[in-house]
């Protein structure tokens, strides 16, 4: 019984481990972020982006505004209601990775945001 016990404890600790962890490369965050975005923001953002006239089209959605979209998505704006009690863990990011996967953007946009504003450059 004891080992029964046991085992299961283990088995618990690694499953969560496995689900915390998330997907390593960025085609699985992309892929991670796609069953995100299908249950949960597709209805009114649309497959594969292209709106379908109800949500905001995320095809437009420019790589530069990390910080945009994370406030956005988190806290709700306008019509859209706020996910952040919703996301688990590492969801966000899997669905910027998704999005950019999307549009074509490049992998370092992928990133999580930065943690301050760029300088501006001398002219």
């Amino acid at each position: 019984m004891a080992l029964l016990l046991a085992s299961s404890l283990v088995l618990l600790a690694t499953n969560g481990q496995a689900q915390t962890a998330g997907p390593a490369t960025p085609a699985e965050q992309a892929e991670a972020g796609r069953r995100v975005y299908v249950m949960s923001c597709q209805r009114c953002h649309g497959i594969n982006l292209a709106t379908n006239g109800i949500g905001f089209d995320l095809r437009t959605f420019p790589a530069h505004d990390r910080e945009r979209f994370d406030r956005s998505v988190l806290q709700g704006v306008r019509a859209m209601p706020a996910w952040g009690g919703t996301l688990k863990p590492g969801q966000l990011n899997q669905l910027w990775a998704y999005i950019g996967s999307v549009n074509g953007w490049a992998v370092a946009a992928q990133a999580a945001p930065p943690t301050a504003a760029p300088a501006p450059s001398a002219p």
